[in-house]
């Protein structure tokens, strides 16, 4: 007999607060650390899962220390075991604008994030959605159970790849504090689909998006 699989569903969000968050630089791939706010957003976010009887079956983590971290303490208050670390995850990659502020980027590229224009050695979008959703299908099958009981992983990764996908998919996209993100499934037909926002802690402020 064939063994029916549960639907699996991710929720897919941004890492918690960071250093170079506080300073207003763009991230992208440098291996940023989390603040003390930061590490204080990813518990209360487990405590809103659990408060909110939002069950979480397995957690996963960009590779990078901001996401792979607030995994981490979300994980172990939830108490689902070790996180799973996706290389896939990692933030975009924005080449010479890394590191800086967004007045340092509109100096020197004028216009350029008005037009959402990018500047050479910046990770093009098809590149950060081909990575970013096999990771997704990947996760989802991993954690898909049998039977009629749904599963959900929870994936910490960041604004830059949330929103990237989320444009190529050609759906709404908008500005994400920490902590915040979307729904992912997958639906009968084998697509990809982004579902609504979801917010697990109360924004502090704004903080700056690698994305364009």
């Amino acid at each position: 007999m064939t063994q029916l699989h549960a639907p699996t569903s991710a929720i897919v969000i941004r890492h918690g607060e960071s250093e170079w968050n506080v300073l207003g630089k763009w991230q992208g791939r440098a291996d940023t650390q989390l603040t003390p706010a930061g590490r204080a957003q990813a518990r209360a976010a487990a405590e809103r899962l659990l408060v909110d009887g939002v069950s979480v079956d397995r957690v996963a983590a960009s590779s990078l220390t901001r996401a792979r971290e607030t995994a981490e303490i979300i994980a172990t208050h939830l108490g689902v075991g070790e996180v799973l670390v996706d290389d896939r995850l990692v933030e975009t990659d924005v080449g010479p604008w890394q590191g800086l502020r967004e007045h340092e980027i509109e100096a020197r590229w004028p216009n350029y994030l008005r037009d959402r224009r990018t500047p050479p050695h910046f990770e093009a979008p098809d590149l950060v959605f081909a990575r970013a959703e096999q990771a997704l299908r990947d996760l989802m099958r991993l954690t898909r159970g049998a039977g009629q009981t749904a599963h959900r992983v929870l994936v910490v990764t960041h604004s830059g790849v949330i929103r990237t996908v989320r444009r190529v998919m050609q759906v709404h996209d908008r500005r994400l504090h920490n902590l915040e993100g979307c729904h992912f499934t997958i639906d009968a037909e084998g697509n990809l689909v982004a579902g609504d926002f979801v917010a697990l802690v109360t924004p502090s402020h704004v903080t700056t998006n690698d994305a364009v």
